[in-house]
C-alpha cells in the first residue's frame, strides 16, 4: 500500500522570530495569537526551552477511542517542543521532565500554563502556505502545504 502526501514543491525562505513568553502565559493560544497577529501562514517551533506550572496534555488513543487527556498540576521543564502552525491553529506536541526526571508527553492542548518562562524561536517558510484539510484515514484535519501566491507578502510581526 502506497503512502500519500502533501508536498509543495521547491525551496522557501525563512524568516525567524525569538521572543519570551512570561509566567501565566497560555502557551497555545499566546502562539495562535501570534501567528494570527503577525499573518504567517506557514510557521513552526524551532526552539523552545523553559518550564510549565499546568500542562493539559491529549495522549494517545487506539483508533476509534476517545484521547484521553491528562492534566498535570506540578512544574515542569520543556525538554521539547515542535509543531506547526497556521492560520488554522497550532498542531503543537511537547516533552515535558517532571522533578524526578521521568519524562512524559503529548498533543499540547488549552491549558499549559508557563511557570517561569517560555523562551520560544519560531520560523516561517515564507515561499508555503498549512492549511488544515480532513484525512478519512485519521478521522483529524492534518497538515497540507501549498505554494504561496507570489503576491503575498508577509507581514511584520512584533512581540
Amino acid at each position: 500500500m502506497g503512502a500519500t502526501r502533501s508536498v509543495a514543491a521547491g525551496e522557501s525562505a525563512v524568516r525567524m522570530w525569538a521572543f519570551r513568553l512570561a509566567p501565566g502565559a497560555d502557551l497555545k493560544p499566546e502562539l495562535a495569537t501570534f501567528v494570527g497577529a503577525g499573518g504567517l501562514k506557514a510557521a513552526f517551533i524551532a526552539a523552545c526551552v523553559g518550564s510549565l506550572a499546568r500542562a493539559r496534555l491529549r495522549l494517545p488513543s487506539l483508533a476509534g477511542d476517545p484521547a484521553p487527556v491528562l492534566t498535570l498540576h506540578e512544574p515542569m521543564e520543556i525538554v521539547s517542543l515542535a509543531g506547526t502552525l497556521s492560520p488554522e491553529g497550532p498542531h503543537l506536541h511537547i516533552a515535558l521532565a517532571r522533578r524526578d526526571g521521568a519524562c512524559i508527553g503529548g498533543h499540547v492542548l488549552d491549558g499549559c500554563i508557563v511557570h517561569t518562562t517560555a523562551e520560544l524561536v519560531l520560523g516561517e517558510l515564507t515561499d508555503l502556505a498549512f492549511r488544515r484539510a480532513a484525512d478519512a484515514a485519521t478521522g483529524y484535519r492534518e497538515l497540507a502545504v501549498d505554494r504561496r501566491e507570489l503576491s503575498a507578502t508577509p507581514n511584520d510581526v512584533s512581540a
